[in-house]
Order: C-alpha cells, then sequence, then structure tokens
C-alpha cells in the first residue's frame, strides 16, 4: 500500500506557492532578499500576474513552452510563477551552458520565446535561425537589439489582477534538462502535482520550514536542487527566500548571511569547503541565524559534516536527489554520520540485486524508487527510449549503487559506472576521496580507475590545495601515508596528481568521465 501524499486532481502550481500566502494573510511578509531588494508575497504577486498577462498577450497559450536563461535575479521568479501561473511550461536553464546544449534545448523543447539578460543574449542570437519556434527574446535588463525587447516595456501596462489557469495537476508544468554528463542534456519533464509529492517531504520533514524562515542559497535556481529548496519549496510554507546576484563568492557570501540572517543554508559540497577554507576569517561573521544546511549534488564528506558543527554549530544535512525527482532520502547525521537516511515520507525506496531481488543487509546493489511515485518526472521529453530504459518491473533506477544496514539506513556506495573494480574488489571512489579531503592540505579530490593489466584497475586521485599550500612529492607522500591511515590498502591511490580544478558540471557535480578521458591539466607529476 503505499504512502502517497493526497494530490487534487486539478491543481495549478503557482496557486499553492504563490497566491495562498496572499489568500492566508502573509501578503506583506517578505517573500524574497535580493541585494539590498525586498519584495512582499503581494508584491511578487502583483508583478507575476502582470508578467502572466504580458505573456498572454504575447501569444503564448496554455501548454507553450518559454525558456529562461539568467543569472538569479527577481525577474527570473516572476517569470517563472508567470508561466506556471498561465499555464505555460518554463524552462530554466543554466546560464553556463554551452552554445550546442542551449540549441539543443530551444529545438528539442520547442521554446516560443527566450528570456534572459544582456550579458548572455549572444549565444541565443547566435542559435535563433536554427531554433524555428523561438518567436520572442525578451531581456530583464535593458539591453535590447533587433528583434529584441525589454522585459519592463514587456509587462508595462498590464493587468495585475490574474487568476491561475484551470491546470491538471498530470499536465507538465515545468522542464529542467540535465547538465549533460554523459550526452546530450535530456529535458525532464515535471508535472504540477510535484509540488505536493516533494514538497510536503521536504518542506516539512526533512527542511522543517515554517513561515518565520529564510532560506538562502548562492547557487543558481536553473538547478533542481536550488530551484525546490531556496524557491518553490518556501514558497510553499509560507517562508522567504534570499539570493545574491552572480556566482559564487565565499565573502560575498558571507557578507549577504550576515546582513539577511537567513535560518537555512543551502549549498553543494564545494561551495561549503570553499566557505570553511577562509579559516579564521569565518569568524568576522555574524551566522548566528542558521539553524540548518543542506547540502546535495554530490556526496559530502564527513569532515565538512564536522567542521560545521564545530564552526557554525549547525547539521548538514547531506542530501540524495535527482533531476528526475528531487531529494527523497530524509539523513540523519546525528544517528549516522555519513549514512543517507531512510527514505522520506511519500517515497518508496529500496536497494536491489542485479537479478531484481531485494539486497540483503549490507549488500551493494541498485538504489531504485518505486514507478509510480507521484514526484517522479513525466518522462524525458521527446525520448521516451530513453526513459524506458530506466524502469524496470515498476522500479525506477537511480542508476546509483547503494545498501542498506541492519537497522535500514542507506549507505550511498557511487554512481553505477563509477565503480572501482581492482583485486577483485569493488570501491567505492566516495570513500577515497572523503579520506583524501581529510588530509588538512587537500581542499577538493576526485578519484578513478585506470586500466591495469595485473590488478583490473589502478586508483588514481586528483586533489586541489587548499590556500598556502605548494604541490611537492613530499606533500603527496604525506597525503598517501594519511589515506593510508584511514582506508584499506587495497583502496590507497597508486597515483596523486596535484591540478588547479576538477571537470564539473554546470551544476557542480564532479565529471570523472572527463578525468577517464585525462582531460585535466595537472600541476604536479604523478607521486
Amino acid at each position: 500500500m503505499s504512502n502517497y501524499p493526497p494530490i487534487p486532481k486539478r491543481l495549478n502550481m503557482a496557486g499553492v506557492t504563490l497566491d495562498k500566502n496572499v489568500i492566508e494573510g502573509r501578503g506583506e511578509q517578505t517573500a524574497l532578499y535580493f541585494g539590498d531588494t525586498k519584495v512582499t508575497f503581494r508584491e511578487l504577486q502583483q508583478r507575476v500576474n502582470a508578467c502572466g498577462n504580458a505573456l498572454r498577450a504575447l501569444g503564448l497559450e496554455q501548454g507553450d513552452r518559454f525558456a529562461i536563461r539568467s543569472n538569479n535575479c527577481p525577474e527570473y521568479l516572476v517569470a517563472f510563477l508567470a508561466g506556471l501561473k498561465i499555464g505555460c511550461v518554463p524552462i530554466p536553464t543554466n546560464s553556463l551552458f554551452r552554445v550546442w546544449e542551449l540549441e539543443h534545448i530551444l529545438t528539442n523543447s520547442g521554446a516560443k520565446a527566450v528570456l534572459t539578460t544582456g550579458a548572455l543574449l549572444e549565444p541565443i542570437l547566435e542559435v535563433q535561425d536554427r531554433c524555428p519556434s523561438v518567436e520572442h527574446i525578451i531581456t530583464f535588463d535593458d539591453h535590447t537589439a533587433a528583434g529584441v525587447r525589454s522585459f519592463a516595456d514587456l509587462v508595462q501596462g498590464h493587468s495585475t489582477e490574474l487568476e491561475a489557469a484551470d491546470t491538471a495537476s498530470d499536465d507538465t508544468a515545468f522542464i529542467i534538462y540535465t547538465s549533460g554528463t554523459t550526452g546530450e542534456p535530456k529535458g525532464v519533464e515535471h508535472a504540477h502535482r510535484w509540488i505536493i509529492a516533494t514538497g510536503d517531504p521536504i518542506s516539512n520533514v526533512l527542511m522543517r520550514l515554517t513561515p518565520e524562515d529564510i532560506c538562502f542559497s548562492p547557487l543558481e535556481v536553473s538547478f533542481i536542487y536550488a530551484l525546490g529548496c531556496n524557491f518553490l519549496y518556501p514558497y510553499y510554507s509560507g517562508a522567504a527566500v534570499a539570493m545574491t546576484p552572480g556566482r559564487f563568492d565565499p565573502e560575498l557570501t558571507l557578507d549577504a548571511i550576515a546582513k539577511i540572517q537567513p535560518t537555512v543554508l543551502i549549498a553543494v559540497p564545494t561551495l561549503f569547503r570553499r566557505l570553511f577554507a577562509l579559516g579564521d576569517r569565518l569568524e568576522k561573521y555574524n551566522l548566528n541565524s542558521l539553524r540548518a544546511g543542506l547540502s546535495s549534488g554530490e556526496p559530502l564528506p564527513d569532515d565538512t559534516l564536522r567542521e560545521a558543527r564545530e564552526r557554525l554549530n549547525i547539521e548538514i544535512y547531506d542530501c540524495l536527489g535527482q533531476t528526475e525527482i528531487h531529494i527523497f532520502m530524509n539523513p540523519d547525521p546525528t544517528r549516522k554520520l555519513g549514512s543517507l537516511g531512510r527514505p522520506l515520507p511519500g517515497h518508496i525506496v529500496t536497494v536491489l540485486t542485479d537479478d531484481g531481488k531485494e539486497a540483503a543487509p549490507d549488500e551493494i546493489g541498485h538504489l531504485v524508487i518505486k514507478g509510480d511515485d507521484p514526484g517522479l518526472t513525466l518522462g524525458y521529453r521527446g525520448r521516451p527510449d530513453l526513459w524506458s530504459q530506466t524502469q524496470k518491473n515498476g522500479w525506477y533506477y537511480t542508476k546509483d549503487l547503494a545498501y542498506k544496514d541492519e537497522e535500514g539506513y542507506f549507505w550511498y556506495v557511487s554512481r553505477s559506472d563509477d565503480l572501482i573494480k581492482s583485486r577483485a574488489y569493488l570501491i567505492s571512489p566516495r570513500e577515497i576521496e572523503s579520506a583524501l579531503m581529510d588530509h588538512s592540505a587537500v581542499l577538493e579530490a576526485g578519484v578513478i580507475g585506470v586500466p591495469d593489466d595485473m590488478i583490473g584497475q589502478r586508483i588514481k586521485a586528483y586533489v586541489i590545495l587548499r590556500p598556502n599550500h605548494d604541490a611537492s612529492d613530499v606533500l603527496a607522500e604525506e597525503i598517501t601515508k594519511s589515506v593510508g591511515e584511514k582506508i584499506a590498502f587495497f583502496k590507497i591511490p597508486k597515483e596523486l596528481v596535484f591540478v588547479e580544478t576538477l571537470p564539473r558540471t554546470a551544476t557542480g557535480k564532479l565529471m570523472r568521465r572527463e578525468l577517464r578521458a585525462g582531460t585535466t591539466d595537472s600541476g604536479q607529476a604523478d607521486s
């Protein structure tokens, strides 16, 4: 018997994330902090309504798609909510996507309009002639060009009254394109029901949000993790969100936290580690308002979890999620540090063996979600063949490997194609990366297996050093020795390369395939 939350047949996501806050008396409460700007729920609703009416006047009808390519800004949230409210389908696209990815997204989605900024306009103009569905280009700022219209001009004079479209809960609400770690981006289509199916457990159980909370994230809302946790889920709970313009900067992020005093910090492992790498400079900021942190995108090293306790007096909840659903596990670091936890209420999750049987305790297998979960995507736009490949016997296969312990807690192993096979052992790169990052000189690490005629695969590590540490053979030997004190001998890297950067997707995930292809520039010879 399922434990899915009840979902009405008719549902509009904008109605339950925006309009309900005004209806329930929170119209004068701040909904958005952006730089020095504050926007109340009533002001946001009025802007959304004007934008929705403007989009309709432009010719966009229910079911039509439009893309948003921009850094975080108030207009981004306005356009997204306006699209939902009139029954159109907004498509948040990462501002770091390359030209060929942008072209694929616009042609695959059939987007009728693109909303962007002057700084990001050129690639859109470059591909416009190859994207016949695109009829309108609108810039959030005052930058215009031939055939390009400003957002201010678009919304000017339009009514601030607007009824939400009568959408079905199963209608497509928005599309998120994956960051293309294994090829062209896939268009993940989510229905209006997603806000309840994922929002209920995440808001109430994991984040424990109330209207008194302020969520803050430096992440772009084109990342489904931030789209949910620092936009739609807070609004669903009556809470506020805070954002900063531009890309992540540790000092600017801390300045914003000290000024706005948010309660929940939403980031990814790399950003948390770069904040803590500031050392004593962290102490000059007032961060006492924080009650919790959330991390996702890739596993968070245990030493970072411990550092958050010691330096911020908070727990960071290391959350597993996917673009195809969102966060579906409920970590409990106070009970099982490093565990994925147990499934959030409303999700049926287990571990299966290769032959589809329930895995025994501590047996590594495939992490799967029940295929009828209402939080799951409707599918990949235009690629039913790819979506069907993720389904088997009523289960959605996440392509993650994991195991359950005797108490029913889940533990992450690796992506199925990242597992290292050496000396007949199956080795998780995460365990080695965590051991590497335990060393005081290591900021980030990436581990892969490389072919070896004798042992199958030998372990190779790429390391970014913290500030004030210099690459050397002596330091490489010291780091390797430290790792050997924490994990089994057969997991110790045989090669260690110092690098300036690690290849990551637009959403910050480590691209091990790029490491395997040998595309990373090394700053130090193998040790």
